[in-house]
């Protein structure tokens, strides 16, 4: 079997991917043995360097970066037709590493979580998201409100989040939640789970999720699994500032069902719409749409947990 292809992205994190990797790197050999590191860049064809990394036979890929690399290097692999034919690993060099949690201590290296036991990797759902702006795919969550519209400027690169981010990534996180709290407006969704009615809803924020965490500390308490066929649905809505304050500060410690202003289900399909654009984050990466279908692609790809 070819060796293992290590894809790296040394400007993940603002920049800092490089000197994460420098400390992690040389570790991951007495994980995984000899691989082949592959760099990329901005101005790369993720999906060229995916292809390139496929060539010789490796069938075990390792996303070295943050949740964002993970993410682009999937929708490369099903652009490719091959998400099927390999096993995803990841380091985390980014700043919240969502797909590494809930973390474990023995998972480290270097100070980075690191997935990359063959042993612990299993086929998991995938979340399909189409829009406008075309099909893409996700593992961990998506979300509408003011997640997405937080991760949009948390994504900005402004001053102000990159100097909180070097104190502290959850500082960072709030930091650009509160603001967009204070500057969002609910969003009169139109939502239709499977087979059910369509509803309208002043929604303030809304995760399809296959995995609970996100964003930081922040965690839904909404029991689903990796490989269940099924996406959890988490609507907060027609809150009001103090409103989205507290539901923050309940959500970052694991509590949101139940709560006023609150609905949880389930379903395999899940069809938004409005009337004005809004933002749509996956796994950190942020489009706008006036409308969006999320779908289940049972056990789409292989990973290691």
């Amino acid at each position: 079997m070819a060796r293992p292809v290590v894809l790296l992205n040394p400007g993940c994190n603002y920049g800092t991917g490089r000197r994460r990797w420098e400390r992690a790197g040389p570790g991951l050999h007495e994980r995984i043995g000899d691989f082949d590191l592959v760099e990329f860049g901005p101005e790369d064809s993720v999906k060229d360097v995916v292809a390139r990394g496929l060539a010789d036979g490796a069938r075990f890929l390792v996303a070295a970066g943050g949740d964002g690399t993970v993410n682009v290097i999937l929708n490369a692999l099903f652009e490719l037709g091959r998400a099927g034919e390999v096993t995803l690993g990841a380091v985390g060099l980014g700043s919240s590493n969502d797909f590494h949690k809930p973390f474990r201590e023995e998972d480290y290296i270097g100070g980075c979580p690191v997935h990359t036991s063959l042993d612990r990797a299993r086929p998991v759902d995938v979340i399909r998201i189409e829009s406008p702006a075309g099909t893409r795919y996700c593992l961990l969550n998506a979300s509408i409100g003011v997640t997405a519209d937080a991760n949009d400027y948390f994504n900005s690169r402004s001053g102000f989040i990159r100097a909180l981010q070097r104190v502290s990534v959850d500082a960072a996180v709030s930091a650009a939640a509160l603001r967009t709290m204070f500057r969002f407006r609910n969003i009169p969704l139109r939502i239709k789970v499977d087979d059910s009615e369509e509803v309208e809803l002043e929604v303030s924020n809304m995760g399809v999720i296959k995995r609970p965490n996100f964003a930081g500390s922040l965690c839904y308490d909404t029991p689903i699994a990796p490989d269940d066929g099924r996406l959890g649905v988490n609507v907060a809505h027609g809150l009001s500032f103090f409103g989205r304050i507290a539901a923050f500060a309940a959500v970052s410690r694991g509590k949101f069902s139940g709560r006023p202003g609150t609905c949880t289900g389930y379903g395999r399909r899940v069809e938004v719409s409005c009337a004005r654009d809004f933002a749509v984050e996956f796994d950190g990466e942020v489009t706008r749409t006036d409308w969006a279908v999320f779908t289940v692609v049972p056990r789409g790809i292989e990973v290691c947990l």
